[in-house]
């Protein structure tokens, strides 16, 4: 146990400095201290604030760095571990993190866009007091304003705001990312394994490598003098009748 403790406050002291740190050294030191929390140190009873919020800081690091690909697994295997296999009770940290989430979802990559929509969905399943920042903001009953620039998401005020990113993410130019937006609006059910967000990242980096083009849904109009069959009418002309020219 005293191992587990001097581990845990090794981690602590980097993560003071997480900034100045590399993005994917910095996201594994948070990842190394919540599987030593639920591993050896699950009879610790500390608060996991002091690497939720680290990890909250480091988010917007993803779409502005060059190895995002390399690092948003790591981001997957964080959020899973401090969301999905944890119970978090605080309303306001999980309405903050979606929030920021969905503002990354709109500045990524297509491989991270839809991971993290996948991310967000379970979230959405999870924990049902996120479904308020789905409603419109002008039925939000909040005092104050959404701040994005805090580091520590208690104080982002979430719940004055909507993710309104969502919206804009269902018109997406991409379709894999337009039908996981789609799917966290209606609140579908995540399908898993098919659609598990580490498994999604994987096959879309894997097809952006080998693509080099976008497949988009094409709608085609039928042609108004078309048949049935498929085929153009023949166009008839009607000649007109010579008459008599008056001469004044």
């Amino acid at each position: 146990m005293d191992t587990v403790l001097d581990l845990l406050e090794v981690l602590k002291d980097m993560l003071k400095r997480v900034d100045e740190l590399p993005l994917d050294a910095s996201l594994n030191c948070i990842l190394t201290a919540f599987q030593t929390l639920q591993g050896p140190g699950r009879e610790l009873k500390i608060d996991q604030k002091e690497y939720i919020t680290p990890l909250y800081s480091q988010l917007k690091r993803l779409c502005t760095e060059d190895r995002d690909r390399i690092c948003v697994k790591i981001v997957l295997r964080c959020l899973d571990t401090s969301f999905l296999k944890r119970r978090e009770f605080s309303k306001v940290r999980l309405a903050s993190f979606l929030k920021e989430l969905f503002t990354l979802a709109l500045h990524s990559s297509p491989s991270t866009s839809t991971s993290i929509i996948a991310v967000c969905r379970q979230l959405l399943h999870r924990y049902p007091s996120l479904h308020q920042l789905l409603e419109n903001e002008e039925d939000v009953l909040t005092q104050g304003q959404y701040d994005p620039t805090v580091e520590d998401p208690e104080h982002a005020n979430p719940y004055a705001t909507s993710c309104w990113e969502l919206s804009t993410l269902m018109f997406h130019s991409n379709p894999a990312i337009a039908q996981q937006a789609s799917r966290a609006a209606s609140l579908k059910l995540i399908q898993l394994p098919t659609e598990l967000p580490e498994r999604i990242q994987t096959q879309m980096h894997q097809d952006s490598e080998e693509k080099f083009y976008v497949e988009t849904r094409y709608n085609r109009k039928k042609h108004p003098l078309e048949n049935k069959e498929g085929k153009k009418q023949q166009l008839r002309f009607i000649t007109p009748n010579q008459t008599n020219q008056i001469t004044f």
